[in-house]
């Protein structure tokens, strides 16, 4: 099962930013509040993850600019014990 991070609105009026670095690699575990990526608008500022389990796919490169609640990252689910 999978979900995704996206580019989440740093600040109300947000509507697009630039994934300047990411600071995961794929097969990385991720947990909430996990620094995933850095991403520029208006300021610089750091993308946290809200899922919990291991990066599978990037779909933004790092460099380019997306809208806000585009997905960066697909992250395969930890299973539920």
């Amino acid at each position: 099962m999978e979900d995704y991070i996206v580019m989440a609105a740093m600040y109300n009026t947000m509507t697009s930013g630039k994934v300047d670095k990411y600071l995961v690699k794929q097969g990385d575990k991720v947990v909430p509040g996990t620094a995933v990526a850095e991403i520029i608008s208006e300021g610089y500022f750091t993308l946290l993850s809200e899922v919990e389990g291991r990066v599978k796919e990037f779909y933004v490169l790092e460099g380019d600019y997306v809208e806000v609640d585009t997905a960066l990252i697909e992250v395969e689910l930890a299973e539920k014990e």
